[in-house]
């Protein structure tokens, strides 16, 4: 079957994620307590930037960071495994008693997130509450995020962003 392109516009991208900012706040998410996490950096970051500077409370912008996972064509691998080990290493400190923001502008498997949950907890010893966000969600998800800007049906349609070029982890 071909998928018809969800092309999201700029001005999309943008509300929903300040629509999710308001929804984070409203209920207690700010920089005293979060820390965001931006998922797929290559693909994220726009979503991650706005909400780091969003939940940002008495003149303190939100710590974060951000990770890159695999590609849908790739898998965990040693290369991946080390990275996101070492990266959760080097920032532990900004965890300190603070939730941990996993956000991320497509889910469509939610195999990432999973993964990410799993290593964290297991492998790290990590205990902080995780949130998960998703700006788009693949309504077939196996993960369900707990903040979601839209869904969407990955088996119909190609989430594509104002901002992507083709490249070959997506053919």
């Amino acid at each position: 079957m071909i998928r018809k392109e969800h092309l999201i516009s700029q001005e999309l991208e943008t509300n929903l994620t300040l629509g999710l900012c308001d929804k984070l706040i409203y209920r207690g998410f700010n920089s005293t307590n979060t820390v965001v996490v931006t998922v797929s950096t290559d693909y994220s970051s726009n979503i991650g930037q706005i909400l780091r500077h969003g939940l940002t409370a008495n003149g303190e912008i939100c710590d974060g960071f951000g990770i890159d996972v695999p590609y849908p064509d790739e898998s965990w691998n040693k290369t991946y495994i080390l990275e996101l080990k070492t990266i959760f290493e080097l920032y532990r400190y900004k965890l300190e008693g603070k939730k941990i923001l996993f956000v991320e502008a497509g889910v469509i498997r939610g195999s990432n997130y999973k993964y990410i949950t799993d290593f964290l907890k297991d492998e790290m010893g990590i205990s902080n509450p995780f949130y998960f966000l998703a700006l788009f969600e693949n309504e077939g998800s196996s993960f369900k995020s707990d903040f979601v800007g839209e869904y969407y049906d990955n088996d119909t349609q190609d989430l594509t962003f104002w901002w992507e070029k083709q490249n070959n982890h997506w053919i």
